[in-house]
């Protein structure tokens, strides 16, 4: 066929095979790979769709398809994919549309691509290709019946050349081995960047009928990712865009940028852009506006950005020359260049950026708007990144410096599974609070108490003022049903509220009791909260607390076990991170005591057999200590 010989069966092929492509409907597959067992081929890629993704019956085929391959010693890609191309040795073993056009040049420039959607993939292939960026390797990964995302990301390592892993994923189902690969590209300085989809609940369930995937709760993916230093990519261009960032430009140590132009109007957009993402363009210092000064004309704008201005299009020296005094530059680190159009001047000004580029250490980014469209992929032979929008530039600059910003990750940390559900049953907040004392989280003073009196009395020995609350395991959350009173300060005032609360509880109770607490003063409220997530298991979360509640949801979501960098990103992530730091009078967080009580709630949610914990609020005391002042426990009763 085409040229090349046929044969009736596996058993007939001629000398060894490194891996075989089955293109066969589902039901014929599983004989296929036994076949190839047979014949001592080690690997086969699956194209069938119509296994686990589509319902029992093609779940039942995909369950026989795993027993075939175990039993032949077969490893899978697949099934339901649409293959994989290894550039360098020139084996598109795929079925996608466009490869096999002529024109089409394979380019790898050290990103390898791993997807779980094989359509987006291909699209994503294609739409690098053409703009002269090379994904050189590309797998398609289907179901994951056998080889999945984790261990392909720790193949792609140790493939030489791989500066970069792309992936894109629709589902999570095995997070400690995907933690484990995640935490080896970080020891091996490689990074990853992850597009994942299912974002909304309606998003979750179509990944789901696509791949019979789960997508795991969104807020815990951000976290997970974090806590594993792996970048979000949150669309296709920036998933090239990162790419492209961190195959081409060197490590970036700062945040300091240098702008050189011709258009006074891109400056202004690339500044604005640049303090959106975390970047400085800071002003240069008079005697280097001098030095600038004297390599341009005078009626350049030299204080950064740097406007050579429409004088570039007459003498494209120019840019030679301001280049050669930006990359010299002490506090630039690193050079944006923003051009446009110039079609005939693409081919020079792209030999004076490569000339400036091998003369330092600093990235030097380029973003060509217009013009023929060739700019990013001549810079790409040359091993520089290049953009043909300026604010794509800057946010893919402003994730190299977070990047290289991070400790890589000392080696590979488990994110422990989670166990099989069982039944819920709710404890009394006493009994919550003893949890989080046992685990050596700070908990507020107080007495459970059965009568009025004994409420008096408990509060005379805890100090006026007090909270009064009622106590059962039947209820949780007593504020909404108007079963607390703060700030109680003598014996009257107890006796009071205590018979109010008595009196307002649900009469079809049977377990009613009161608490009286200690009041604690405090001007910073915190949440602390742990759930089971379906994917990830036992997930915790860190909050802003108090009215900010409703109003912000400002909060961080982190998988166990946290690191005391885990914990601190934690802190430094939420959006009103400043009130950390005591604004206006505020008092201050103990941020190393906080980083104890997290990591240390974050080892309860993993080591104990909880469905639920709430600590809400976690109060910031006068010395900056935290305090856990009420909390809620949901644990699940083994049946």
């Amino acid at each position: 066929m085409h040229g090349y010989p046929c044969f009736n069966s596996v058993a007939e092929l001629p000398g060894p095979v490194d891996v075989a492509v089955i293109a066969l409907p589902a039901g014929w597959v599983a004989a296929a790979i036994a076949e190839c067992g047979g014949a001592g081929i080690p690997v086969a890629v699956v194209y069938a769709s119509g296994f686990g993704e589509v319902g029992a019956a093609g779940a039942q085929l995909e369950r026989e398809l795993a027993e075939a391959a175990r039993a032949a010693g077969v490893r899978l890609v697949g099934p339901n994919c649409n293959g994989v191309i290894v550039a360098c040795k020139r084996m598109p073993l795929t079925f996608m549309s466009g490869v096999d056009d002529p024109d089409l040049e394979l380019r790898d420039h050290g990103a390898a691509f791993v997807t779980q959607s094989g359509a987006m993939g291909a699209f994503v292939l294609q739409q690098a290709q053409a703009a002269g960026f090379g994904l050189g390797t590309f797998v398609s990964t289907g179901n994951e019946t056998d080889t999945g995302t984790p261990e392909l990301i720790e193949l792609l390592l140790d493939q030489p050349g791989t500066e970069v892993v792309l992936s894109y994923l629709e589902g999570i189902e095995d997070p400690p081995a995907l933690a484990a690969a995640f935490d080896e590209a970080s020891r091996r300085e490689v990074p990853v960047v992850v597009m994942k989809v299912g974002r909304s609940a309606a998003g979750a369930a179509a990944a789901a009928s696509h791949t019979g995937a789960l997508a795991g709760a969104d807020e815990v993916v951000d976290g997970f990712l974090s806590q594993h230093r792996a970048i979000r990519a949150h669309d296709l261009d920036e998933l090239l865009d990162l790419g492209r960032i961190f195959c081409f430009a060197p490590a970036l140590r700062g945040r300091r940028l240098s702008v050189v132009t011709l258009s006074g109007g891109a400056g202004v957009l690339v500044t604005d852009a640049a303090e959106e993402h975390g970047l400085r363009v800071p002003g240069w210092s008079a005697d280097w506006r001098e030095r600038m000064a004297a390599v341009l004309p005078s009626f350049a704008s030299t204080g950064n950005p740097i406007d050579v201005t429409g004088a570039l299009l007459g003498d494209t020296t120019l840019l030679a020359r301001s280049l050669d005094v930006a990359i010299s530059h002490p506090d630039t680190d690193a050079v944006l260049v923003v051009l446009g159009n110039m079609q005939t001047e693409e081919d020079e000004a792209c030999a004076m950026i490569a000339d400036a580029a091998r003369r330092t250490d600093k990235p030097v980014v380029t973003v060509w708007v217009g013009g023929t469209g060739r700019v990013p992929g001549i810079l790409a032979e040359a091993g520089l990144p290049a953009f043909t929008e300026p604010v794509r530039a800057v946010r893919a600059i402003a994730a190299l410096a977070e990047w290289h910003r991070l400790p890589a990750l000392p080696g590979a940390r488990r994110t422990p599974a989670d166990a099989p559900g069982a039944a819920p049953v709710q404890l009394d907040e006493v009994a919550a609070k003893q949890l989080l004392a046992d685990a050596g989280i700070p908990t507020a003073r107080e007495r459970a108490v059965h009568t009025v009196d004994e409420a008096i009395t408990a509060a005379e020995e805890l100090g006026f003022p007090v909270v009064v609350k009622f106590l059962s395991a039947e209820v949780g959350h007593k504020s909404e049903l108007g079963l607390v009173r703060v700030g109680l300060p003598d014996a009257a005032a107890v006796r009071e509220a205590a018979g109010q609360v008595l009196d307002r509880a649900p009469s079809d109770v049977a377990d009613r009791r009161l608490l009286v607490q200690e009041m604690v003063l405090s001007d910073t409220e915190l949440i602390l909260g742990m759930k089971r997530d379906p994917v990830f298991g036992p997930v915790v979360l860190l909050g802003i607390g108090g009215v900010l509640t409703e109003v912000t949801a400002d909060a961080q979501v982190r998988v166990p076990p946290l690191s005391e960098a885990d914990a601190h990103s934690m802190m430094d992530s939420l959006a009103l991170s400043a009130l950390l730091d005591g604004p206006q009078g505020r008092t201050p967080v103990d941020r190393a005591a906080l980083a104890q009580v997290l990591r240390r709630f974050a080892d309860l949610a993993a080591g104990t057999d909880l469905a639920a914990l709430e600590v809400n609020p976690l109060l910031v005391r006068a010395d900056g200590s935290v305090v856990a002042v009420d909390a809620l426990a949901v644990i699940r009763e083994a049946g």
